[in-house]
């Protein structure tokens, strides 16, 4: 077992040098997800080197390969919209010789150093940024257009694309086309949907044990003349189908997710007029006192002026607990936290709540963004859920607190100077 962990350490180390030579020296494959693995074994006391192996089978079986994507079987005329293979082909391959954007390669020449080329959040430059880029292999996205349980629109990713995060490294990626920008939305989505399907495939070899001592698939058995194995193979088949299609209806009913929600009679932030500015500063007024108060309690973490300086104690998003928290370590235990680290995690970094004043708003600074930040919270992060009132004159806010709340945010927020803009990486 020992062994066995050392080897994939060895193995992690070596699929991670990447971005050297330009692709052209080396296979590029697909980095199995050791970390979540080996997170699962520590947990466990289990040994998941063949579940990781039968796994990366079937995924490569479905999915293709970083030069060569497929589109799942499963995927037809319900799922039609969701992945278009001319658009992961423009996304995929080796990244373009020249600095310019080109017609295939794009997510290795835009996204890799930071992303990862498996979207595991670990490229060549990552841990050196602060927050940390995302991972997609959790299926987790932080802002987005439908409830906190939802995945984001197609139409979220390309905000992000297009607008860039505030304060973090990630840019605007403005002079691309919209097919590009397109082609890379498509790419996320199908590296979240292959990653988020690892990770249930080993989640099922660790805790479910019917499919015959964890076997998550067995290709040789699909022709065996072994009526036992033939019948077993069709059961790893059926339980993998059952997950991916969970995972695409998810991404397939995001639309629907997506609340409207009522205007409140004063009003918003930038939309106000001559005759109605003293109702937007009572409203503002109104919102100072919740941001300040214990039942909005904004302060405790973004501080008392909205400086991001609340007493709250300084915590960790969920992408850093699923391999730590979680599985009983604590993120400061440097000697526990090193065979993770082997394995793909990176050193973790507390939450900054945000500094509300200086104005960086990731997720957009429209009302509307920022009412749903405030109701739905942020999910991975710490910032949390709006407790809402079950009933009128119940404990809890309102939808008219909420709009208030917009508008002190914005009263105090400062319209930051503009993020750069970059054509390729």
């Amino acid at each position: 077992m020992k062994q066995q962990r050392c080897i994939l350490a060895v193995m992690l180390a070596a699929s991670s040098m990447v971005g050297c030579d330009n692709g052209a020296n080396r296979t590029p494959n697909f980095e199995p997800n050791y970390l979540y693995a080996h997170a699962l074994e520590k947990s466990e006391d289990l040994d998941l080197a063949q579940p990781l192996t039968d796994a990366s089978q079937l995924i490569e079986e479905w999915f293709g390969t970083l030069n060569d994507p497929k589109i799942p079987p499963l995927f037809t005329e319900e799922y039609a919209d969701l992945l278009s293979l001319e658009k992961l082909k423009m996304a995929a391959g080796d990244p373009p010789a020249s600095a310019e954007p080109g017609t295939t390669g794009l997510y290795r020449q835009q996204c890799a150093s930071c992303h990862g080329e498996s979207g595991q959040g670990r490229g060549p430059v990552a841990a050196s940024q602060n927050p940390y880029p995302r991972e997609f292999r959790h299926g987790w996205f932080k802002y987005k257009s439908p409830n906190r349980q939802s995945k984001p629109l197609k139409e979220d990713l390309k905000r992000i694309l297009v607008q860039g995060l505030a304060d973090s490294q990630m840019p605007k990626f403005t002079k691309l086309s919209e097919q590009q920008i397109d082609s890379l939305v498509d790419y996320v989505i199908y590296l979240s949907i292959r990653g988020e399907l690892e990770r249930k495939l080993l989640y099922l070899a660790a805790y479910d044990l019917d499919l015959d001592s964890a076997r998550i698939y067995n290709a040789s058995w699909k022709s065996s003349s072994d009526e036992k194995e033939k019948s077993t193979y069709q059961e790893q088949v059926d339980a993998a189908t059952e997950i991916l299609t969970e995972i695409a209806d998810a991404w397939n009913d995001a639309p629907d997710r997506v609340e409207e929600f009522v205007k409140p009679s004063f009003p918003i932030f930038g939309q106000e007029t001559d005759e109605n500015r003293s109702q937007l500063k009572e409203s503002i007024e109104k919102g100072q006192k919740l941001f300040v108060g214990d039942t909005a309690a904004c302060a405790k973490c973004h501080g008392q002026t909205g400086k991001g300086d609340g007493p709250q104690a300084a915590d960790y998003d969920d992408w850093t607990k699923d391999w730590t928290i979680k599985i009983g370590i604590q993120p400061t235990d440097a000697e526990e936290l090193l065979p993770l680290m082997a394995r793909g995690g990176l050193k973790p970094q507390p939450l900054k709540p945000r500094n509300i004043v200086a104005g960086h708003l990731r997720g957009g600074r429209d009302p509307i963004d920022i009412y749903r930040r405030i109701r739905y919270g942020i999910p991975g992060a710490t910032m949390p859920a709006a407790a809402m009132a079950a009933s009128e004159g119940a404990p809890g806010l309102t939808q008219d607190d909420l709009w208030h709340l917009v508008n002190y945010v914005l009263s105090i927020a400062e319209v930051p100077p503009p993020m750069p803009v970059v054509a390729d990486k």
